[in-house]
């Protein structure tokens, strides 16, 4: 006999760092909470949003939900997989992946109530990663990675998860942003009389994506892993799948391209989970650990600039800091959290 999963809503946690308009407003987004690769045979822990939840794989489904037994509030991110089900550490209450409970060891016979079951939430897996609705009813879409998903043509690699002390927004702001690059970047690929480059660029929007067109001039210092040449110009175009997800593609001469897919999920209003996924098609043949130690020196200068922004705050009252016209991008993403119903001052 099949059976549906009924995905329960999140309700707004006791501890919740999040004014509860804003936690509302969010927690009706998908967010990439873990990489498929995470969940072995052992359940996992994560937090979106200030909820506790418990990832694992039962079979050949995965399971979401909050990590609580709703028998004596055990955590069951410390139990483990037996067979399709998830087992309590506590009583060794089995729940299958549809969120029933299937088995109270103490009382076999009994007829178990319904109502004893998890608390799941809706998910989807998508390239590789496990993606979470907390409200069931998700405003947004799903990135889109073409043609480079599954495509043989193009090499895969992942930094992350990772947890940065910074808000997601802030996070997300910094990479649809330009202007940083000649100076946060200063040390990789970034120059200073690059800086005009990319202030003017081609912006659209569209339903709850931006796209960005822009070129690039950028260095190429010893150790970056592209080689036989000082520069680099870029044709760059990046996509804003909002709220807090980039996919930018780096163009370079030969038809070749890299691209790098940032995906942010908000732990706590001033803490965010990052998964960045880079495929490229070419230099295939550098080992990845090379590839992959040039891209978090990058990385780390944006996280070492992000941390530090005072307020960690986003405000979303245009008046209260500085734009200039590099800042079309920012200001239209702002825009949009205060249309999707989020307070003049947002942490997320």
């Amino acid at each position: 006999m099949e059976t549906t999963t009924v995905y329960a809503t999140a309700k707004y946690p006791k501890e919740a760092t999040f004014r509860e308009t804003d936690w509302e407003a969010l927690s009706q987004m998908w967010y990439p909470i873990a990489l498929c690769e995470e969940v072995t045979d052992k359940p996992i822990a994560k937090q979106l949003l200030d909820v506790n939840l418990v990832v694992a794989k039962l079979g050949e489904d995965y399971v979401v939900a909050k990590d609580l037994c709703v028998h004596r509030g055990a955590p069951l991110t410390e139990g483990w997989v037996k067979g399709s089900c998830l087992v309590c550490p506590y009583h060794g209450y089995e729940y299958e992946a549809d969120g029933r409970c299937t088995k109270v060891p103490s009382d076999p016979d009994w007829n178990i109530p319904s109502r004893i079951r998890l608390e799941t939430y809706l998910h989807e897996v998508k390239y590789g990663l496990i993606w979470v609705c907390l409200s069931g009813e998700p405003q947004n879409d799903l990135p889109v990675w073409e043609p480079e998903a599954d495509n043989p043509d193009y090499l895969r690699f992942t930094m992350g998860p990772e947890i940065w002390d910074c808000s997601a927004g802030r996070a997300i702001e910094n990479f649809i942003d330009n202007a940083h690059f000649s100076f946060v970047h200063r040390n990789t690929f970034g120059q200073e009389s690059s800086a005009t480059q990319g202030t003017e660029y081609e912006f659209e929007e569209s339903g709850n994506t931006m796209t960005m067109e822009f070129d690039y001039l950028a260095t190429n210092p010893e150790d970056s892993p592209i080689t036989n040449t000082k520069e680099l110009q870029r044709k760059m175009h990046r996509t804003l799948f909002l709220p807090f997800c980039t996919r930018t593609c780096i163009a370079y001469p030969e038809n070749r391209e890299h691209i790098i897919h940032i995906n942010i999920a908000p732990i706590s209003a001033k803490r965010s989970q990052l998964i960045v996924v880079f495929t490229r098609n070419f230099d295939k043949d550098v080992p990845v650990e090379e590839l992959l130690d040039w891209e978090r020196k990058i990385l780390g200068e944006d996280r070492a600039m992000i941390e530090k922004q005072k307020p960690e705050e986003i405000p979303l009252e245009v008046s209260v800091e500085i734009h200039a016209k590099a800042d079309k991008a920012s200001i239209a993403f702002r825009r949009w959290l205060k249309k999707i119903g989020l307070g003049r001052s947002f942490t997320a």
